[in-house]
């Protein structure tokens, strides 16, 4: 119980940094892009979308079956960060969480083929 609950302190810290450095990116003008700023995602019902959602609540250690993603947005650095609002069910209740998926796609091998 006791790791759960640190699990759940550590997500609450985390979420509330991120929500304290996206205020920093409201700042800008809607038409300038701030790198590094997040981005909604257009389409969230997008089978990788929807992937990431559930690789995201798989790998919590929790009681949790996923049912889909309904809102995120993208950040783009050296990799990119999907910021997704989850919906899971909890037993016979569904709650809504946030995840952050870091996703780093590196080529590591390119050769031509014969024939």
């Amino acid at each position: 119980m006791a790791m759960a609950l640190g699990q759940y302190h550590l997500f609450f810290v985390m979420s509330a940094a991120l929500l304290l450095l996206n205020g920093v990116s409201v700042a800008a003008s809607p038409e300038e892009k701030i790198p590094g700023g997040w981005t909604p995602i257009e389409n969230v019902n997008d089978l990788h979308v929807q992937y990431l959602g559930s690789l995201a609540v798989k790998g919590q250690n929790m009681n949790l079956k996923f049912k889909r993603v309904i809102s995120g947005e993208t950040q783009v650095l050296d990799g990119i960060n999907y910021r997704l609002v989850i919906e899971a069910l909890n037993g016979n209740s569904t709650g809504k969480y946030q995840a952050v998926v870091y996703e780093k796609i590196r080529v590591t091998s390119f050769i031509p083929l014969l024939g």
